[in-house]
């Protein structure tokens, strides 16, 4: 009985609205391939890669410190005494919690840098979407389906603005 009235009800709209229930002209853009694939993306990630590299490396190599001497410990822990073998593990504890903590830091610190450079980036995507969208008489972009076919993909004409627009 409600599917009836439901469906009632929506053949009533698309008879007396049909103009305000099915766009014309409907477009779909793969923000995630823009993202990649766009001069300013490519610009944020190499900006991004450059600020934390040097944090990056001294995590690195701290890492390749502890690993070493947990080798060394462990090729070493016959020959010790106990007391020594337990300093030098309690060492090695200390070591890896400052490590896992400095690691996460640095995480946090990259995510949520990455986090503003791709809300800076989504902007000049959308104004770019919004002003294809408006000078090709597009009725509806989206950006997230579960299916789009390729006629209705304009994710090349947007990445072609957005190569235009690096070049000014």
């Amino acid at each position: 009985m409600i599917k009836t009235i439901q469906t009632l009800l929506l053949a009533i709209v698309l008879v007396a609205f049909p103009g305000m229930v099915l766009a014309e002209k409907i477009g779909y853009v793969d923000a995630r391939r823009l993202i990649d694939e766009s001069p300013q993306g490519q610009s944020e990630l190499k900006k991004l890669e450059d600020e934390f590299a040097a944090r990056n490396r001294d995590i690195k190599g701290r890492v390749d410190l502890f690993e070493s001497k947990e080798a060394e410990l462990q090729k070493n822990a016959v020959l010790m005494a106990p007391e020594e073998l337990e300093a030098k593990t309690e060492e090695l504890r200390s070591l890896q919690r400052d490590l896992r903590r400095e690691q996460q830091d640095y995480n946090e610190a990259y995510n949520a840098r990455r986090n503003r450079s791709l809300a800076g980036l989504q902007k000049i995507i959308s104004e770019a979407v919004i002003d294809i969208a408006r000078r090709d008489k597009y009725d509806l972009i989206v950006q997230q389906a579960v299916f789009a076919s390729d006629n209705i993909n304009v994710t090349d004409v947007v990445l072609e603005e957005l190569v235009r627009r690096s070049e000014q």
